[in-house]
């Protein structure tokens, strides 16, 4: 093994010039036989040499480092799409710069201003709002958005099918025999995870606004406990997410109702703290992991060229796993 190996190291070793062994780490293999990239190829992995990124960024432009900003943090979701956005990035050889908006516009402007002024790759966007304007400055050849999405899409968008898989859930609830089913949610206008999944629910079950509860609303808790008692059949509820079903617990665990006894329950998200309700809950399982891999291959191909333009943006959809468990 050589010590500080340079470029120059490897073009002695294989008998080239300095610039065929730099066409070779940029990717131009045109230049060069396949024999005299498979020499290259040995030598670098034999001596261990690792390029500098910082002297490659100099040549191709390419600071081979994507940037990232999250709206929140602190939300259980997010966490597994960042780790899926770190090892996709790492496989590649890309570099991660992780930023949190903290569900402020403001920081998230000033986030993304940052990453620029850092010459990054690329950036992924998990956005506070999808629909803001400003961000249409950036080129979408170098951004993808994830998990919402914009009423009018400018860049291409990961996430999952929130419409299509709130459907299919509640098709399992009303082959179980429930006909008073209510979406239970925190405020849902301008959020698009929220508004897709109720377009399901409205879709399958009902528009009417008797139907939909949004937490935290004047004497919402007392509506949820009325509509358990006064039911004429079994009602069954259905959580916009894992927060959402948090605080429906923390209500009704100050009551005697109990699920399935009382009422069905089912959720959007299957978190791991689910795991403590008995009995476990029907969810639908959302590929977090998955969002996040999906969005950083998609956007390091279109950063290497290799995925061919589109004329317009693309929307991607992660299919959700529907979990049936004990809850209804």
């Amino acid at each position: 093994m050589f010590e500080k190996v340079t470029i120059n190291d490897i073009a002695k070793l294989v008998g080239v010039s300095k610039a065929t062994v730099s066409y070779y780490l940029n990717g131009n293999y045109k230049k060069m036989s396949l024999t005299t990239k498979e020499k290259i190829k040995q030598a670098i992995d034999v001596t261990g040499y690792q390029p500098s990124k910082i002297a490659q960024s100099l040549v191709t432009r390419d600071t081979q480092t994507i940037g990232v900003v999250i709206a929140d943090i602190t939300n259980p979701f997010i966490s597994s799409v960042m780790k899926g956005i770190h090892d996709t990035c790492q496989h590649y050889g890309y570099t991660v710069n992780f930023t949190n908006s903290d569900n402020n516009l403001q920081i998230e402007l000033e986030n993304l201003h940052h990453l620029k002024q850092q010459d990054v790759s690329g950036i992924i966007l998990d956005s506070v709002d999808p629909n803001n304007p400003f961000v249409s400055a950036f080129d979408p050849q170098t951004l993808v958005m994830v998990d919402r999405q914009a009423h009018q899409l400018q860049f291409d968008t990961i996430v999952s099918d929130n419409e299509a898989s709130t459907k299919t859930f509640l098709q399992e609830m009303i082959n179980a025999g429930y006909q008073d089913i209510y979406f239970v949610s925190f405020p849902i206008e301008g959020i698009s995870t929220r508004e897709l999944r109720y377009k399901g629910f409205k879709e399958m079950v009902t528009a009417s606004q008797d139907y939909l509860i949004i937490l935290g609303e004047d004497g919402s808790d007392e509506h949820i406990l009325n509509i358990i008692k006064n039911s004429s059949s079994k009602p069954a509820f259905l959580m916009m997410n894992g927060p959402t079903l948090l605080s429906f617990m923390k209500i009704v665990n100050q009551s005697s109702y109990h699920y399935p006894k009382d009422f069905g329950l089912g959720t959007y998200e299957d978190l791991e703290w689910m795991q403590l309700l008995t009995p476990s809950v029907s969810c639908i399982k959302q590929d977090s992991y998955g969002i996040g891999c999906l969005a950083a291959e998609h956007l390091i191909t279109k950063l290497r060229g290799d995925r061919a333009s589109v004329a317009s943006p693309e929307l991607l959809e992660v299919v959700n796993e529907i979990i049936i468990r004990h809850s209804f």
